[in-house]
């Protein structure tokens, strides 16, 4: 689990095979790499409250979305391929926003 609280420019980069993470992020700008390649059925859940928590993924990733929007807002920005890993995002933001993109 990675926590940001109160800050900008908090950071986070997945190491290659991950599978299972969480980000928390409350009052802080927040950027999770995890264009590293995920395991098989890799989730990551992401939690931002007010506060913006970008999600950079590797191009052509597969994006499947669950979570809900509490007063935030979320997007996805990616073109998927048949070649790109398969990535779960479960994403909550509260009085925030996440943005997955390409990195």
């Amino acid at each position: 689990m990675y926590i940001h609280f109160l800050g900008s420019g908090g950071s986070t980069e997945l190491s290659a095979g991950w599978s299972d993470e969480t980000s928390v992020s409350a009052l802080s700008s927040t950027r999770i790499d995890a264009t590293a390649p995920p395991a098989d059925d890799a989730k990551l859940t992401v939690i931002s409250v007010l506060c913006t928590t970008t999600v950079l993924v590797a191009p052509g990733s597969k994006i499947t979305l669950s979570g809900g929007d509490i007063l935030g807002s979320h997007s996805v920005n990616v073109d998927p391929r048949d070649d790109g890993p398969a990535v779960h995002i479960q994403a909550i933001p509260v009085l925030g926003s996440i943005k997955i993109k390409t990195g």
